[in-house]
Protein backbone atom coordinates (compact mmCIF):
# COMPACT_ATOMS: atom_id res chain seq x y z
CA UNK A 1 0.00 0.00 0.00
CA UNK A 2 1.28 3.45 -0.87
CA UNK A 3 1.84 5.81 2.02
CA UNK A 4 1.33 9.56 1.82
CA UNK A 5 2.96 11.78 4.42
CA UNK A 6 3.18 15.08 2.53
CA UNK A 7 0.64 14.69 -0.28
CA UNK A 8 -3.02 13.80 -0.57
CA UNK A 9 -4.03 11.00 -2.92
CA UNK A 10 -5.19 12.28 -6.29
CA UNK A 11 -8.86 12.79 -7.05
CA UNK A 12 -10.65 9.57 -8.07
CA UNK A 13 -13.35 8.53 -10.50
CA UNK A 14 -16.45 10.32 -9.28
CA UNK A 15 -14.47 13.55 -8.90
CA UNK A 16 -13.71 13.18 -12.60
CA UNK A 17 -17.42 12.75 -13.29
CA UNK A 18 -18.18 15.95 -11.42
CA UNK A 19 -15.47 17.85 -13.29
CA UNK A 20 -16.63 16.61 -16.69
CA UNK A 21 -20.35 17.34 -16.20
CA UNK A 22 -20.35 20.43 -13.98
CA UNK A 23 -20.95 23.05 -16.67
CA UNK A 24 -23.82 21.36 -18.52
CA UNK A 25 -26.54 22.28 -15.98
CA UNK A 26 -27.26 18.72 -14.96
CA UNK A 27 -27.56 17.14 -11.52
CA UNK A 28 -24.70 14.79 -10.60
CA UNK A 29 -25.65 12.37 -7.83
CA UNK A 30 -22.90 10.59 -5.92
CA UNK A 31 -24.18 7.33 -4.42
CA UNK A 32 -22.19 7.51 -1.21
CA UNK A 33 -22.44 8.10 2.54
CA UNK A 34 -23.67 11.27 4.21
CA UNK A 35 -21.16 13.96 3.33
CA UNK A 36 -19.85 11.92 0.40
CA UNK A 37 -20.27 14.82 -2.02
CA UNK A 38 -19.18 17.42 0.49
CA UNK A 39 -15.50 17.25 -0.32
CA UNK A 40 -16.23 17.55 -4.05
CA UNK A 41 -18.24 20.72 -3.57
CA UNK A 42 -16.03 22.21 -0.88
CA UNK A 43 -12.54 21.16 -1.96
CA UNK A 44 -12.26 19.75 -5.48
CA UNK A 45 -14.93 21.75 -7.30
CA UNK A 46 -13.83 25.39 -6.85
CA UNK A 47 -16.47 26.52 -9.36
CA UNK A 48 -19.13 25.72 -6.77
CA UNK A 49 -18.20 28.99 -5.03
CA UNK A 50 -18.96 30.95 -8.21
CA UNK A 51 -22.06 29.15 -9.43
CA UNK A 52 -24.79 26.71 -8.42
CA UNK A 53 -23.93 23.39 -6.77
CA UNK A 54 -24.51 20.63 -9.32
CA UNK A 55 -23.31 17.71 -7.23
CA UNK A 56 -25.37 16.14 -4.45
CA UNK A 57 -24.78 13.07 -2.34
CA UNK A 58 -27.10 10.19 -1.57
CA UNK A 59 -26.58 10.91 2.13
CA UNK A 60 -26.53 7.21 3.03
CA UNK A 61 -26.46 6.32 6.71
CA UNK A 62 -25.14 3.06 8.13
CA UNK A 63 -28.58 1.45 8.39
CA UNK A 64 -29.40 2.53 4.81
CA UNK A 65 -26.39 0.55 3.61
CA UNK A 66 -27.16 -2.48 5.78
CA UNK A 67 -30.91 -2.70 5.26
CA UNK A 68 -31.37 -0.79 2.02
CA UNK A 69 -33.48 2.31 1.66
CA UNK A 70 -33.73 2.75 -2.08
CA UNK A 71 -37.19 4.32 -2.11
CA UNK A 72 -35.99 7.18 0.09
CA UNK A 73 -32.96 7.77 -2.16
CA UNK A 74 -35.04 7.77 -5.34
CA UNK A 75 -37.68 10.05 -3.81
CA UNK A 76 -35.01 12.57 -2.80
CA UNK A 77 -33.41 12.60 -6.26
CA UNK A 78 -36.75 12.99 -8.03
CA UNK A 79 -37.74 15.85 -5.74
CA UNK A 80 -34.36 17.59 -6.08
CA UNK A 81 -34.17 17.20 -9.86
CA UNK A 82 -37.66 18.60 -10.36
CA UNK A 83 -37.12 21.42 -7.88
CA UNK A 84 -33.85 22.57 -9.48
CA UNK A 85 -35.15 22.15 -13.05
CA UNK A 86 -31.91 20.55 -14.23
CA UNK A 87 -31.32 19.36 -17.80
CA UNK A 88 -30.38 15.79 -16.86
CA UNK A 89 -29.55 13.53 -13.91
CA UNK A 90 -26.31 11.54 -13.79
CA UNK A 91 -25.77 8.82 -11.18
CA UNK A 92 -22.17 8.13 -10.21
CA UNK A 93 -21.05 5.02 -8.35
CA UNK A 94 -18.72 4.91 -5.33
CA UNK A 95 -17.11 2.12 -3.25
CA UNK A 96 -20.43 1.85 -1.38
CA UNK A 97 -22.44 0.97 -4.48
CA UNK A 98 -19.71 -1.45 -5.56
CA UNK A 99 -19.63 -3.25 -2.20
CA UNK A 100 -23.37 -3.64 -1.73
CA UNK A 101 -24.13 -4.16 -5.44
CA UNK A 102 -26.52 -1.25 -5.90
CA UNK A 103 -28.59 -1.52 -9.08
CA UNK A 104 -27.87 1.98 -10.40
CA UNK A 105 -29.18 1.02 -13.85
CA UNK A 106 -32.49 0.18 -12.25
CA UNK A 107 -32.44 3.52 -10.45
CA UNK A 108 -31.92 5.23 -13.81
CA UNK A 109 -35.05 3.65 -15.28
CA UNK A 110 -37.17 4.52 -12.23
CA UNK A 111 -35.97 8.14 -11.96
CA UNK A 112 -36.38 8.69 -15.71
CA UNK A 113 -39.97 7.41 -15.55
CA UNK A 114 -40.84 9.68 -12.61
CA UNK A 115 -39.14 12.86 -13.85
CA UNK A 116 -39.47 12.63 -17.65
CA UNK A 117 -35.88 13.86 -17.75
CA UNK A 118 -32.76 12.41 -19.43
CA UNK A 119 -31.09 10.18 -16.82
CA UNK A 120 -27.91 8.14 -17.16
CA UNK A 121 -25.45 6.26 -15.00
CA UNK A 122 -21.65 6.62 -14.99
CA UNK A 123 -20.09 3.29 -13.91
CA UNK A 124 -17.44 4.53 -11.47
CA UNK A 125 -16.23 2.58 -8.45
CA UNK A 126 -14.49 5.42 -6.63
CA UNK A 127 -11.06 3.78 -6.75
CA UNK A 128 -10.06 4.52 -10.36
CA UNK A 129 -7.96 7.53 -11.43
CA UNK A 130 -10.04 10.64 -12.03
CA UNK A 131 -9.38 10.73 -15.83
CA UNK A 132 -11.10 7.34 -16.12
CA UNK A 133 -14.20 8.66 -14.34
CA UNK A 134 -14.21 11.79 -16.50
CA UNK A 135 -13.78 9.67 -19.63
CA UNK A 136 -16.78 7.51 -18.72
CA UNK A 137 -18.84 10.62 -17.99
CA UNK A 138 -18.02 12.19 -21.36
CA UNK A 139 -18.93 8.96 -23.15
CA UNK A 140 -22.23 8.72 -21.27
CA UNK A 141 -23.03 12.38 -22.02
CA UNK A 142 -22.22 11.87 -25.70
CA UNK A 143 -24.32 8.70 -25.93
CA UNK A 144 -27.28 10.55 -24.42
CA UNK A 145 -27.16 13.84 -26.30
CA UNK A 146 -25.07 13.64 -29.49
CA UNK A 147 -27.09 14.05 -32.67
CA UNK A 148 -25.86 11.58 -35.34
CA UNK A 149 -27.52 13.75 -37.99
CA UNK A 150 -25.83 16.98 -36.91
CA UNK A 151 -24.93 19.17 -39.91
CA UNK A 152 -21.40 18.67 -41.19
CA UNK A 153 -18.92 21.50 -40.76
CA UNK A 154 -15.79 21.03 -42.84
CA UNK A 155 -13.92 23.55 -40.70
CA UNK A 156 -15.48 22.41 -37.42
CA UNK A 157 -13.41 21.15 -34.48
CA UNK A 158 -14.25 19.72 -31.06
CA UNK A 159 -11.97 20.24 -28.05
CA UNK A 160 -12.08 17.07 -25.92
CA UNK A 161 -10.80 16.48 -22.38
CA UNK A 162 -10.74 20.08 -21.14
CA UNK A 163 -11.78 19.16 -17.60
CA UNK A 164 -10.76 21.53 -14.81
CA UNK A 165 -9.00 18.82 -12.77
CA UNK A 166 -6.45 18.61 -15.60
CA UNK A 167 -6.54 22.00 -17.34
CA UNK A 168 -7.52 24.35 -14.49
CA UNK A 169 -9.64 27.46 -14.97
CA UNK A 170 -11.21 27.98 -18.39
CA UNK A 171 -8.95 31.03 -18.88
CA UNK A 172 -5.90 28.77 -19.13
CA UNK A 173 -7.07 27.10 -22.35
CA UNK A 174 -8.43 30.29 -23.97
CA UNK A 175 -5.11 30.91 -25.79
CA UNK A 176 -5.49 27.45 -27.35
CA UNK A 177 -9.09 28.12 -28.43
CA UNK A 178 -8.09 31.45 -29.99
CA UNK A 179 -5.17 29.88 -31.83
CA UNK A 180 -7.36 27.10 -33.20
CA UNK A 181 -9.86 29.67 -34.50
CA UNK A 182 -7.04 31.79 -35.97
CA UNK A 183 -5.79 28.72 -37.83
CA UNK A 184 -9.08 28.56 -39.73
CA UNK A 185 -11.13 26.18 -37.58
CA UNK A 186 -14.54 26.84 -36.06
CA UNK A 187 -15.09 25.50 -32.54
CA UNK A 188 -18.16 23.25 -32.47
CA UNK A 189 -17.89 22.08 -28.87
CA UNK A 190 -15.63 22.09 -25.83
CA UNK A 191 -15.97 19.05 -23.57
CA UNK A 192 -16.59 19.97 -20.78
CA UNK A 193 -17.92 23.50 -21.13
CA UNK A 194 -20.56 25.24 -23.25
CA UNK A 195 -19.45 27.58 -26.03
CA UNK A 196 -19.74 31.26 -25.12
CA UNK A 197 -23.00 32.69 -26.42
CA UNK A 198 -24.92 29.41 -26.58
CA UNK A 199 -28.08 29.52 -24.45
CA UNK A 200 -28.34 25.73 -24.40
CA UNK A 201 -25.18 24.40 -22.72
CA UNK A 202 -25.69 21.05 -24.48
CA UNK A 203 -25.89 22.53 -27.99
CA UNK A 204 -22.21 21.89 -28.64
CA UNK A 205 -22.55 18.28 -27.54
CA UNK A 206 -25.49 17.75 -29.89
CA UNK A 207 -23.61 19.27 -32.85
CA UNK A 208 -20.26 17.57 -32.10
CA UNK A 209 -20.72 14.69 -34.63
CA UNK A 210 -20.74 17.30 -37.43
CA UNK A 211 -17.15 18.41 -36.75
CA UNK A 212 -14.34 17.46 -39.11
CA UNK A 213 -11.66 17.01 -36.44
CA UNK A 214 -11.21 16.45 -32.70
CA UNK A 215 -8.40 18.02 -30.65
CA UNK A 216 -7.77 16.03 -27.46
CA UNK A 217 -6.09 18.04 -24.70
CA UNK A 218 -6.03 15.49 -21.85
CA UNK A 219 -6.20 11.71 -21.54
CA UNK A 220 -9.83 11.91 -20.39
CA UNK A 221 -10.89 12.85 -23.93
CA UNK A 222 -9.16 9.98 -25.77
CA UNK A 223 -11.87 7.31 -25.35
CA UNK A 224 -14.49 9.74 -26.67
CA UNK A 225 -12.27 10.67 -29.62
CA UNK A 226 -11.85 6.99 -30.49
CA UNK A 227 -15.61 6.43 -30.19
CA UNK A 228 -16.33 9.40 -32.48
CA UNK A 229 -13.87 8.09 -35.04
CA UNK A 230 -15.53 4.68 -34.98
CA UNK A 231 -19.07 6.09 -35.20
CA UNK A 232 -18.61 9.21 -37.34
CA UNK A 233 -15.18 8.86 -38.94
CA UNK A 234 -13.78 11.95 -37.19
CA UNK A 235 -9.95 11.81 -36.83
CA UNK A 236 -8.22 13.33 -33.81
CA UNK A 237 -5.00 15.03 -32.79
CA UNK A 238 -3.76 14.67 -29.21
CA UNK A 239 -1.55 17.05 -27.27
CA UNK A 240 -1.37 20.20 -25.20
CA UNK A 241 0.69 22.85 -26.99
CA UNK A 242 3.00 24.66 -24.57
CA UNK A 243 5.21 27.51 -25.74
CA UNK A 244 6.04 28.75 -29.22
CA UNK A 245 7.45 25.55 -30.70
CA UNK A 246 4.52 23.59 -29.27
CA UNK A 247 2.07 26.05 -30.80
CA UNK A 248 3.59 25.69 -34.26
CA UNK A 249 3.80 21.90 -34.06
CA UNK A 250 0.25 21.44 -32.76
CA UNK A 251 -1.33 23.71 -35.38
CA UNK A 252 0.64 21.90 -38.09
CA UNK A 253 -0.81 18.59 -36.87
CA UNK A 254 -4.34 20.05 -36.96
CA UNK A 255 -3.75 21.14 -40.56
CA UNK A 256 -2.62 17.63 -41.45
CA UNK A 257 0.99 18.71 -41.99
CA UNK A 258 4.17 17.13 -40.71
CA UNK A 259 5.83 18.94 -37.83
CA UNK A 260 8.96 20.75 -38.99
CA UNK A 261 12.07 20.63 -36.79
CA UNK A 262 12.23 23.62 -34.45
CA UNK A 263 14.77 26.21 -35.70
CA UNK A 264 16.47 26.26 -32.29
CA UNK A 265 15.78 27.53 -28.79
CA UNK A 266 14.42 31.06 -28.45
CA UNK A 267 16.46 31.50 -25.32
CA UNK A 268 18.69 28.86 -23.78
CA UNK A 269 17.88 28.20 -20.11
CA UNK A 270 20.70 27.33 -17.66
CA UNK A 271 19.39 23.84 -16.82
CA UNK A 272 20.46 20.37 -17.96
CA UNK A 273 17.93 17.93 -16.49
CA UNK A 274 14.29 18.84 -15.88
CA UNK A 275 11.60 16.78 -14.14
CA UNK A 276 7.93 17.43 -15.00
CA UNK A 277 5.28 15.98 -12.66
CA UNK A 278 1.57 15.97 -13.46
CA UNK A 279 -1.09 14.98 -16.02
CA UNK A 280 0.65 13.27 -18.97
CA UNK A 281 -0.76 15.24 -21.92
CA UNK A 282 0.31 18.55 -20.41
CA UNK A 283 3.51 16.99 -19.13
CA UNK A 284 4.65 15.98 -22.62
CA UNK A 285 3.63 19.42 -23.93
CA UNK A 286 5.93 20.98 -21.32
CA UNK A 287 8.69 18.57 -22.30
CA UNK A 288 8.39 19.67 -25.94
CA UNK A 289 8.61 23.32 -24.88
CA UNK A 290 11.64 22.85 -22.62
CA UNK A 291 13.48 20.91 -25.34
CA UNK A 292 12.71 23.22 -28.23
CA UNK A 293 12.04 26.70 -26.78
CA UNK A 294 14.60 26.69 -23.99
CA UNK A 295 17.20 24.18 -25.21
CA UNK A 296 17.03 21.93 -22.11
CA UNK A 297 18.43 18.65 -23.40
CA UNK A 298 16.79 16.28 -20.92
CA UNK A 299 13.25 16.63 -19.60
CA UNK A 300 11.65 13.58 -17.96
CA UNK A 301 7.86 13.31 -17.49
CA UNK A 302 6.41 11.73 -14.35
CA UNK A 303 2.78 10.96 -15.20
CA UNK A 304 0.74 10.78 -12.00
CA UNK A 305 -2.22 9.38 -13.95
CA UNK A 306 -1.89 6.58 -16.53
CA UNK A 307 -0.21 7.67 -19.78
CA UNK A 308 -1.11 4.46 -21.65
CA UNK A 309 -4.15 6.03 -23.42
CA UNK A 310 -1.86 8.74 -24.81
CA UNK A 311 0.46 6.31 -26.58
CA UNK A 312 -1.75 3.38 -27.53
CA UNK A 313 -2.21 2.74 -31.22
CA UNK A 314 -5.47 4.06 -32.63
CA UNK A 315 -6.78 4.12 -36.18
CA UNK A 316 -8.34 7.53 -35.66
CA UNK A 317 -5.24 9.31 -34.39
CA UNK A 318 -3.97 11.78 -36.99
CA UNK A 319 -1.26 13.35 -34.84
CA UNK A 320 0.35 13.20 -31.41
CA UNK A 321 2.34 15.96 -29.69
CA UNK A 322 4.16 13.66 -27.29
CA UNK A 323 7.19 11.40 -27.43
CA UNK A 324 8.05 8.98 -24.66
CA UNK A 325 11.67 9.02 -23.48
CA UNK A 326 13.79 6.56 -21.55
CA UNK A 327 13.46 8.54 -18.30
CA UNK A 328 9.67 8.97 -18.42
CA UNK A 329 7.49 6.88 -16.14
CA UNK A 330 4.04 6.57 -14.57
CA UNK A 331 3.75 6.77 -10.78
CA UNK A 332 1.82 8.66 -8.13
CA UNK A 333 3.82 7.17 -5.27
CA UNK A 334 5.08 9.85 -2.91
CA UNK A 335 8.30 8.05 -1.99
CA UNK A 336 9.27 7.31 -5.59
CA UNK A 337 8.51 10.84 -6.76
CA UNK A 338 10.51 12.23 -3.85
CA UNK A 339 13.54 10.12 -4.83
CA UNK A 340 13.31 11.28 -8.44
CA UNK A 341 12.99 14.94 -7.42
CA UNK A 342 16.12 14.72 -5.27
CA UNK A 343 18.29 12.97 -7.87
CA UNK A 344 21.51 15.05 -7.90
CA UNK A 345 21.36 15.42 -11.69
CA UNK A 346 17.89 17.08 -11.60
CA UNK A 347 18.25 20.87 -11.55
CA UNK A 348 14.73 21.92 -12.60
CA UNK A 349 11.31 20.68 -11.44
CA UNK A 350 7.90 21.75 -12.78
CA UNK A 351 4.99 20.52 -10.66
CA UNK A 352 2.02 21.44 -8.50
CA UNK A 353 3.22 23.52 -5.51
CA UNK A 354 2.26 20.66 -3.14
CA UNK A 355 5.21 18.62 -4.44
CA UNK A 356 7.64 21.25 -3.13
CA UNK A 357 7.35 19.53 0.27
CA UNK A 358 9.23 16.53 -1.16
CA UNK A 359 12.21 18.58 -2.35
CA UNK A 360 15.25 18.58 -0.09
CA UNK A 361 17.86 19.45 -2.73
CA UNK A 362 18.65 22.71 -4.52
CA UNK A 363 16.80 22.16 -7.81
CA UNK A 364 14.84 25.12 -9.18
CA UNK A 365 11.11 24.58 -8.53
CA UNK A 366 8.56 26.07 -10.97
CA UNK A 367 4.97 25.90 -9.63
CA UNK A 368 2.27 24.75 -12.05
CA UNK A 369 -0.98 23.79 -10.26
CA UNK A 370 -2.61 20.43 -10.96
CA UNK A 371 -6.13 20.82 -9.58
CA UNK A 372 -6.56 17.06 -9.10
CA UNK A 373 -3.76 17.33 -6.52
CA UNK A 374 -4.15 20.70 -4.82
CA UNK A 375 -7.88 21.37 -5.48
CA UNK A 376 -8.86 24.96 -4.67
CA UNK A 377 -5.65 25.71 -2.74
CA UNK A 378 -3.92 27.01 -5.89
CA UNK A 379 -6.99 27.51 -8.11
CA UNK A 380 -6.49 31.28 -8.31
CA UNK A 381 -2.69 31.25 -8.63
CA UNK A 382 -1.27 33.30 -11.50
CA UNK A 383 0.26 30.91 -14.01
CA UNK A 384 -0.06 29.89 -17.66
CA UNK A 385 1.00 26.96 -19.81
CA UNK A 386 -0.68 27.15 -23.23
CA UNK A 387 1.13 28.54 -26.28
CA UNK A 388 2.79 31.97 -26.07
CA UNK A 389 1.37 32.66 -22.63
CA UNK A 390 2.95 29.43 -21.42
CA UNK A 391 6.28 30.44 -22.91
CA UNK A 392 6.13 33.82 -21.15
CA UNK A 393 5.29 32.22 -17.79
CA UNK A 394 8.06 29.65 -18.02
CA UNK A 395 10.58 32.27 -19.16
CA UNK A 396 9.67 34.43 -16.18
CA UNK A 397 10.41 31.46 -13.92
CA UNK A 398 13.51 30.05 -15.65
CA UNK A 399 15.53 33.26 -15.84
CA UNK A 400 16.36 35.32 -12.81
CA UNK A 401 15.77 38.60 -14.65
CA UNK A 402 12.36 37.36 -15.87
CA UNK A 403 13.25 38.47 -19.39
CA UNK A 404 11.17 37.16 -22.29
CA UNK A 405 12.57 37.14 -25.82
Amino acid sequence: MKEYHHLLPLATGYFGVSSALYDFEGLVVVYGPAGGAWHINIEDEPRWYRGPATVVGAGLLEMDVILGNDDKFIDNIVETAKGLNRRFVALSGTPISEIIGTDLKGFVRTIAARTDMPVFMVPTAGSEPYPEGASKALLALADKFMDPDAPKQTDGINILGAIHLSTGREAHIEPLLKAVESAGFRTVSVFSAPITGQEDPLEGVRRAPGAALNAVVSTSGIDLAERMHADYGIPFVTGMPVGIAGRDAFLALLRGEKTAPAPGPHKTAPYKHALIIGEPTLGYGLKYCLNNDFGIARADVISVTPSEPLFRESEGRAGLLAERGAGDRDTDGEAEIGELMNDPSVDLIIADPCYRALLTGSAKFVPLPHIAMSARIHWDMEYEYALDEGYAYLASQLFEDGAVS
